[in-house]
């Protein structure tokens, strides 16, 4: 289904600089999988702003709000077999999308709650919530928010942030590089690796919870809560750091 763009027109204030002399619309994008089955999607996100939440048929369904001084954005969708992929792009520069001045693009798409989905994103801020099926996301210099997911779960920071919460997930792959992550699971989890670059990694599990640990540091430290280390226990931890700081508490 091609997108469909909405469009209202604004003069943007005239500027000191002449280049900056121009005018700026906004817009709305909207399309999706339509009658094609679907069974997993994936985002390349760029410096957009990625919504991902999910919907009760089994159709993919997206929105983007979108504003532009040059070229209108668009969102490309491409199939590789029953997987839809989805990547804003700025035309005008011939390039996925770097949110700011000329180009920005806020993407909310709706999706099976069961579907795989994988997220990547440079700058941007993506949310995702609510879904049962596995997820992959990665951010760069962007903002990572994970909230009441319950698939199997990886999520990567460069040098942003990681904020996850409720979380149910039976197996979870956590990295911060030289950013930040904090994760909180809601639900004992059966498997936990967690890697800390030079950044900073938390997470938290309920009271009680017990793995078979292992640990390990470089120049920097992990810190695994008293008592949760059992060797008999089903679960199993694997944190570690190089030169940060990798935690691990109730």
């Amino acid at each position: 289904m091609a997108a469909v763009l909405s469009a209202v027109f604004v003069v943007a204030p005239a500027a000191r600089q002449v280049w900056a002399y121009t005018s700026t619309e906004s817009g709305t994008l909207s399309g999706g999988s339509g009658e094609r089955p679907v069974a997993a999607v994936e985002i390349d996100a760029g410096g957009a702003d990625v919504r991902v939440t999910p919907r009760s048929d089994r159709q993919v369904v997206y929105r983007a709000e979108v504003r532009w001084s040059l070229t209108a954005p668009e969102i490309e969708e491409s199939w590789l077999g029953d997987t839809l992929k989805l990547t804003p792009r700025c035309p005008a520069v011939g390039a996925v999308v770097e949110s700011g001045l000329g180009c920005s693009v806020d993407l909310g798409v709706t999706v099976p709650a069961g579907i795989p989905v994988k997220v990547s994103a440079g700058s941007g801020t993506v949310d995702i919530s609510g879904l049962a099926g596995a997820v992959d996301a990665e951010v760069g210099a962007g903002r990572l928010r994970l909230t009441a997911l319950r698939g199997p779960l990886r999520a990567s920071v460069g040098s942003g942030s990681l904020e996850a919460s409720g979380l149910s997930s039976p197996q979870a792959d956590l990295r911060a590089g030289a950013g930040s992550a904090v994760a909180r699971f809601a639900a004992p989890p059966q498997q936990v690796t967690a890697r800390a670059g030079a950044g900073h990694l938390r997470l938290t599990v309920p009271a009680a919870t017990r793995f078979r640990v292992t640990d390990r540091a470089g120049t920097g430290r992990c810190d695994v809560a008293p008592g949760m280390h059992d060797p008999a226990a089903p679960g199993r931890l694997d944190i570690s750091a190089d030169s940060g700081r990798a935690e691990a508490a109730y």
